[in-house]
């Protein structure tokens, strides 16, 4: 059964767009009547500071920041933090 937009609901409608209709439908069966907030940042903090560690000499603070969805300041803050803890470490 293919669908229009125009033949699904809200959210659903937007998401048709976006993943296509087969995504939709499992969605669907699997979250229907259930409300869903997604958080704002995508990562976990073990993931972020991993990622830091790995790329601090790598690549620029904005690039991270970028990458990440932190601000810069965020991100130099995780540094100086984790160059602490790397040197305690030692």
């Amino acid at each position: 059964m293919r669908g229009e937009k125009s033949d699904f609901k809200g959210i659903y409608a937007e998401m048709l767009e976006i993943l296509g209709e087969e995504i939709v439908r499992i969605i669907y069966m699997n979250y229907k009547g259930q409300q869903v907030n997604f958080p704002m940042k995508l990562y976990s903090n073990e993931y972020v500071e991993e990622y830091i560690i790995e790329n601090y000499d790598k690549k620029s603070v904005r690039y991270m920041s970028r990458e990440l969805g932190y601000s810069d300041k965020w991100i130099q803050k995780l540094i100086k933090k984790l160059k602490i803890r790397e040197e305690s470490s030692i």
